[in-house]
């Protein structure tokens, strides 16, 4: 593949019912193109076909790296589209301003839509109207099997559980994604708690334990209280991982009678130790 690849890609996406649909789509495509022109896009020897891509500004080399490998195990009558949807996604990143969870999310659900997009009716390939030599012609698909990870990301997506799926990958739990802050912000968002997994519970439990505001550790109350069977429980304590920092966090509760009725309760329910010392009663 080479460059002329990368501008049939740019096009195929521009003339999808994807792009049509409006919002960031639009600015996905212009801001292709101008990398495209500034020679900002290109591939790179990311080493492994699990690295598919990457955006940083202004590294040495293209801005807009596509791994070449990955791209190479895909077989030759799905590159187009495969690239075209490797595009989309850093092409994303690159046009947004998010904190840096958000920013991963748009960069997903704009794929997740062209994804099924080629995984279903597929695109006309306008760029090869009429054919070239070389080129694929007619309309471009990809094999939903050959994607799982995408296929996952649009069930979760429908389930509006994206958030969760992203979370479940380890580099984006990192405080520099997920903070005290952030879970606070958006912890009634998409579908609210009652729709969080317990893992992201967990992960959520784990950022605001951190936090040494008050309003924040009050939060912590609200998760526990959401889960309703031990082994969701469980599976959260276990995503949280760090017990004595929790009873930490917790300790500071006790001296709310309110807030330490709470505690206490969850105690009783699960049979846990939540706090370092008994709730106290004022």
């Amino acid at each position: 593949m080479d460059r002329s690849d990368i501008r049939d890609a740019i096009q195929l996406f521009q003339y999808s019912r994807t792009a049509a649909g409006g919002g960031r789509a639009a600015d996905v495509v212009r801001t292709l193109w101008r990398l495209e022109a500034a020679n900002e896009i290109g591939f790179a020897d990311r080493g492994a076909a699990r690295h598919h891509g990457g955006w940083k500004e202004g590294r040495e080399g293209p801005d807009l790296q596509l791994g070449i490998n990955y791209i190479k195990s895909i077989p030759a009558a799905e590159r187009l589209g495969a690239l075209s949807l490797l595009l989309v996604h850093e092409g994303t990143h690159a046009a947004v301003d998010f904190t840096r969870l958000l920013d991963e999310m748009a960069a997903r659900v704009l794929a997740i839509h062209y994804y099924r997009e080629l995984a279903g009716p597929g695109v006309f390939n306008e760029a090869n109207d009429p054919p070239r030599p070389g080129k694929p012609f007619g309309i471009v698909r990809i094999a939903a099997g050959r994607f799982e990870s995408f296929r996952k990301q649009s069930d979760a997506l429908r389930r509006e559980q994206l958030v969760d799926y992203i979370l479940s990958i380890k580099t984006y739990r990192k405080s520099s994604y997920v903070d005290a802050q952030w879970v606070v912000d958006h912890i009634s968002l998409w579908g609210g708690l009652v729709n969080r997994l317990p893992a992201t519970k967990g992960t959520y439990v784990r950022a605001l334990a951190q936090s040494a505001d008050r309003y924040h550790v009050v939060r912590i109350l609200d998760i526990l209280e959401s889960i309703n069977n031990r082994a969701d429980w469980d599976a959260m304590m276990a995503a949280e991982k760090r017990l004595p920092r929790l009873q930490l966090a917790l300790d500071d509760l006790t001296t709310d009678r309110r807030l330490s009725d709470r505690i206490a309760a969850l105690q009783r329910r699960w049979g846990v130790t939540l706090i370092e010392m008994p709730p106290v009663r004022r």
